[in-house]
C-alpha cells in the first residue's frame, strides 16, 4: 500500500535537512542546498511530507510544448533507517502525488543496499529500472566497529597503500582543509581531467562549481586538497550525510604521480582519519562502476584501477539498489518520445 503524501510546500519547512540529510540513508541531494541550486537552474522544488512522518524533496520541470512536467526525487525518498518496504511504499505515494499534480514521469533513486524485495515492491507500484541518474550505482564502504581507534582502522590498509601514504608525507605533500572553497577552480580542473581519464560523462562547467560552493557554504561537505610547495596536486570533496562521510568527487595531477607518488592515497587516508576522529561508524569511498558496466569492475575495465585503490584501504564492495522510473501519463510520454525522434532526424538532416 502506498504511504500517502499528506503535505506539500514550495519552501523548506523548519528542520528539513535534519529529516532528509542527517538520518540513515540521508543525502545532501534531498536537502535545502540542492533544492536552491536546482531552483537556480529552472527546477521547481516540492517539500513533501508522508503520512508516516517521513519527508522527500521532489524536483519538477515543465516540458513544453507538451503538458505536464517531469519529476525526480534525487537520492530519495530516503530510508531513514527503515527497511526497503516502507521506502518502496513512499515511492508509490510519490507517484500518486505527482500523477495528481499532472506529472508525466517520476524517477526515484534512494541510496539503499540491493534487495530483490525492493525491486518487486517497486514493480508492483508501476516502476521499472532505468539508467542511473548518478555517475555510479554501487559503493565502496569502509566501516569499523564501535570503539575502534585509528590504529585499528590503519591495520586494515594494505602494506602498499601505507607505503604510498608515507611516500607522500616524506615528499612534503600536505593536506589542507579548504572550507571556504578558495581553490575550487583548481579542484574542478583536476576532477574534469579525472573524469576524462575514467570515461565519466562529467564536466564541472555544467553547474557543479556553483553547487560545490553552495554545499560547502551549507557545511554539508568537506574539501581537502593535497598541496606541495604551493601546487595543488589533488583534491577530494566528501558529503556530510546519513551519519557518515561520503566521497563525492576527487581528482589528482596524473602527470605528477611518478615524481610525487601517493597523492590520492594520502587524501583518502586523511578523509578516513577525519571520519574516525569525528566518531562516524563508516566512510563511503564512492563508486567505481560506470555506464554499461554496473557491476564489480574486472581487470581491463575503466574502473578497475580505482576499485583496487579503494579496496586497498579495506573498503568493501556494496551492491546498491538501482534507479527506477514510472510513466504516469503514457500518451504524453509517447508524444514526447516521438517529438525527440523528430528533432534528432531534423538535426541529422541539417548536418
Amino acid at each position: 500500500m502506498p504511504i500517502a503524501v499528506v503535505g506539500a510546500a514550495s519552501a523548506p519547512p523548519d528542520g528539513w535537512d535534519a529529516r532528509t540529510v542527517d538520518p540513515p540513508g540521508g543525502h545532501v541531494l534531498q536537502g535545502t542546498a540542492w533544492a536552491a541550486h536546482r531552483a537556480a537552474q529552472g527546477w521547481r522544488s516540492h517539500f513533501l511530507r508522508f503520512a508516516d512522518g517521513a519527508s522527500a524533496l521532489v524536483l519538477t520541470h515543465p516540458q513544453p510544448p507538451l503538458p505536464g512536467f517531469v519529476a525526480y526525487a534525487p537520492r530519495g525518498p530516503i530510508s531513514g533507517g527503515d527497511g526497503v518496504e516502507p521506502v518502496a511504499a513512499r515511492a508509490a505515494g510519490l507517484a500518486d502525488w505527482v500523477r495528481g499534480e499532472g506529472g508525466t514521469i517520476l524517477a526515484v533513486d534512494p541510496e539503499l543496499d540491493e534487495d530483490p524485495a525492493y525491486d518487486r515492491a517497486l514493480a508492483a507500484a508501476g516502476y521499472r529500472p532505468t539508467e542511473e541518474l548518478q555517475p555510479s550505482r554501487h559503493r565502496m564502504i569502509l566501516s569499523w566497529e564501535p570503539g575502534h581507534d585509528l590504529e585499528a582502522v590503519r591495520a586494515r590498509v594494505s602494506k602498499q597503500a601505507r607505503q604510498r601514504i608515507r611516500a607522500a608525507e616524506r615528499s612534503g605533500t600536505q593536506v589542507v582543509d579548504d572550507a571556504r572553497g578558495v581553490h575550487l577552480e583548481a579542484f574542478a580542473a583536476l576532477v574534469d581531467a579525472a573524469a576524462e581519464r575514467r570515461r565519466f560523462n562529467f564536466a564541472s562547467d555544467r553547474g557543479f562549481l556553483a553547487w560545490w560552493r553552495r554545499v560547502l557554504d551549507a557545511r554539508q561537505a568537506r574539501l581537502w586538497l593535497a598541496v606541495h610547495q604551493g601546487c595543488v596536486l589533488g583534491g577530494l570533496l566528501a558529503y556530510c550525510q546519513g551519519g557518515h562521510l561520503a566521497t563525492a568527487f576527487s581528482g589528482d595531477r596524473a602527470d605528477m604521480r611518478r615524481e610525487l607518488p601517493g597523492t590520492m592515497h594520502l587524501l583518502r587516508w586523511h578523509a578516513i582519519r577525519e571520519a574516525v576522529e569525528a566518531g562516524y561508524p563508516s566512510i563511503d569511498l564512492g563508486g567505481v562502476d560506470t555506464a554499461g558496466a554496473r557491476r564489480r569492475p574486472e581487470p581491463g575495465d575503466p574502473g578497475y584501477g580505482l576499485y583496487e585503490h579503494k579496496a586497498s584501504f579495506g573498503a568493501e564492495w556494496v551492491a546498491s539498489a538501482g534507479a527506477h522510473e514510472t510513466v504516469l501519463r503514457p500518451a504524453v510520454y509517447r508524444a514526447g518520445l516521438a517529438a525527440r525522434r523528430v528533432r534528432r532526424l531534423i538535426a541529422g538532416l541539417r548536418r
